[in-house]
């Protein structure tokens, strides 16, 4: 078989085994596996506007500590680790070894000294309560089996007044709804911040009310919250 043979066989392989991950994610809630990791972490994907523009929904600040739910190849949390400097931290939460040793792999390739991963499952508690400024997850919630435990593990992770972002993005195939979002978010005891972009790529943003003081209304929160000018959309 000459090379060019050899070349759209791989293809065809990758691809039919990418079909059927999305068929079978269609029927149940599967982590995108770590043999497509590539697909997350290549220069395309890094520099695309669709990677920058999460960025900045996100919301970032300098010297915030941070708390990634599913973070895979660190698509995001590695330029999120660069973004809360100085001095903030970012953790990622992933069940699958195969991407945990893919992000420490590509975090030490660039340098990153702030960031911490750990191996376990989101819908169980792995850090301190309120010990988090900012909690996200991209793409990722509908991966999750029991979305709700993990939402409300997030809720506990967070300091009162800490930020929960939550982006959604078509084909994905676990894709939740805007409406779906909300509801899970404030069952676990969030309310809406703010949603930026259109129903096929959107991130909807939720506060953990203070607990001294839950009469704050959400217009007040998103004012002290907001993100630098140019920065939504």
């Amino acid at each position: 078989m000459n090379t060019a043979g050899i070349v759209i066989g791989a293809l065809v392989m990758v691809g039919a085994f990418t079909l059927g991950w999305r068929w079978a994610s269609r029927k149940w809630s599967l982590p995108c596996p770590s043999l497509l990791a590539w697909t997350l972490d290549n220069s395309l994907v890094v520099q695309s506007p669709l990677t920058l523009k999460t960025l900045d929904r996100i919301g970032f600040r300098p010297g915030e500590k941070v708390l990634e739910i599913g973070p895979g190849p660190g698509r995001l949390l590695i330029p999120a680790a660069k973004r809360v400097m100085p001095g903030g931290e970012v953790v990622g939460i992933d069940i699958q070894p195969k991407m945990i040793e893919r992000l420490e792999a590509r975090e030490k390739a660039a340098g990153i000294t702030n960031l911490t991963t750990i191996l376990g499952d989101a819908t169980q508690p792995h850090v301190p309560e309120a010990s988090f400024d900012l909690a996200f997850l991209c793409t990722t919630l509908g991966e999750i089996p029991d979305r709700s435990a993990a939402l409300v593990q997030c809720y506990q992770a967070l300091k009162p007044g800490g930020r929960l972002s939550i982006t959604e993005l078509i084909p994905d195939p676990h894709y939740q709804t805007r409406s779906t979002v909300r509801r899970l978010a404030e069952e676990a005891g969030f309310r809406l911040l703010s949603i930026q972009g259109g129903w096929c790529f959107y991130t909807a943003n939720f506060v953990k009310l203070p607990t001294d003081n839950a009469s704050r209304s959400p217009e007040r929160l998103l004012s002290a919250t907001a993100s630098p000018p140019g920065m939504s959309g």
